[in-house]
């Protein structure tokens, strides 16, 4: 998630800047033109325009303010529009103004907000834009209302459009490349995001916060005797069986192979070995039915807890793993919750 906002802060850093220098040269451009039709509230409008447009592109790039900016220059900048479609002196072309305004709302501000500001400024624009030319023909007036609002409707539906499959797509592609494609499962990428969020909520408010990593035992024989394709079953089941043991608050991760992480936010040492140890209990007593043949499955796991095992994710999961390694060299099928220093240098084969 702070990977997707820091993108879309980038991308909308770009299309400022591009507004911003189009905003400058045609400020500079217009107030030119302005002077000598003598328009001078537009000249005087248009020149303090494209200062504060040059202003906004000295320091676009390191405002950490991006949506506060962006609100201070589209608000007068949209308001400009309408103030030149009410002056006698401009050209009914100003409108052509107009049609932007849902593009760079939604590009800016978003679906929501980019939605109510772009409603909001259209619907000026067209009430000034029929206050300032209309004329005596009924019909006139109505072909010529009709075309212009089906026009702009028609922009800001493709914009709404646009925006809505974009960040659809945006989010399918961010649940692809956290999730587990056999499994269904969070992956370490969104272990790690989670992980974040979590520790720095546990280290506010206090609270414990575990790390369970289990290891299938003996995976590979159920490779080698069954097929790969049994051990993707294996795995499967092991997804389905021990999530009904897990809280909803809990994150069931597949890290790779045969491995897996659950993180246990408000878990203490003890509580996490309790509920690492139910998913021991709860694996070995559902085997795996391969046809007719009853596949016992069982695993090993250890337990790190933030603050005594570290405070970094690698620091938690390097200590679990060390005692997953310990719980396969004692036997298998168990929990080591503490560090046996014995066992400590010892990394048995899965």
């Amino acid at each position: 998630m702070p990977e997707r906002l820091e993108t879309n802060e980038r991308h909308r850093r770009m299309v400022l800047k591009a507004l911003l220098w189009t905003t400058l040269v045609g400020g500079v451009f217009f107030s030119i033109l302005n002077t000598l039709r003598e328009i001078w509230l537009l000249v005087v409008l248009e020149g303090g325009y494209a200062c504060f447009s040059l202003f906004l592109l000295c320091i676009i790039d390191r405002t950490p303010h991006l949506r506060t900016w962006t609100l201070v220059y589209l608000l007068p900048f949209f308001s400009i529009m309408m103030v030149s479609l009410l002056l006698p002196k401009t050209s009914f072309a100003v409108f052509a103004w107009i049609q932007t305004i849902p593009i760079i709302c939604y590009l800016l501000l978003g679906l929501h907000l980019g939605f109510r500001v772009a409603i909001l400024f259209i619907g000026i624009g067209l009430l000034a834009f029929n206050y300032r030319y209309i004329s005596d023909d009924y019909l006139t007036n109505i072909t010529v209302i009709a075309n212009i609002s089906l026009a702009s409707l028609a922009m800001l539906l493709f914009s709404h459009i646009y925006e809505r499959s974009r960040l659809d797509n945006e989010q399918r592609l961010l649940q692809l490349a956290s999730t587990d494609s056999l499994t269904g499962l969070a992956n370490r990428t969104k272990l790690s995001e989670v992980f974040q969020r979590e520790s720095a909520h546990a280290q506010r408010a206090g609270s414990p916060l575990a790390l369970v990593f289990l290891d299938i035992d003996h995976f590979k024989q159920i490779n080698d005797q069954h097929g790969h394709d049994s051990g993707d079953q294996a795995l499967c089941h092991l997804v389905r069986v021990l999530r009904e043991r897990l809280r909803n608050t809990d994150l069931f991760c597949r890290l790779g192979g045969e491995e897996f992480a659950v993180l246990l936010p408000h878990a203490d040492m003890t509580q996490a070995t309790e509920i690492a140890e139910n998913l021991r209990l709860r694996l070995a007593a559902s085997p795996l039915m391969l046809g007719e043949t009853a596949l016992n499955m069982t695993l090993s796991a250890g337990v790190a807890c933030l603050g005594a095992d570290g405070t970094s994710l690698d620091q938690l999961m390097k200590a679990a793993d060390r005692r997953t390694y310990a719980a396969k060299h004692t036997g298998r099928n168990r929990v080591i919750a503490a560090d046996e220093p014995q066992l400590g240098e010892l990394e048995p084969a899965r």
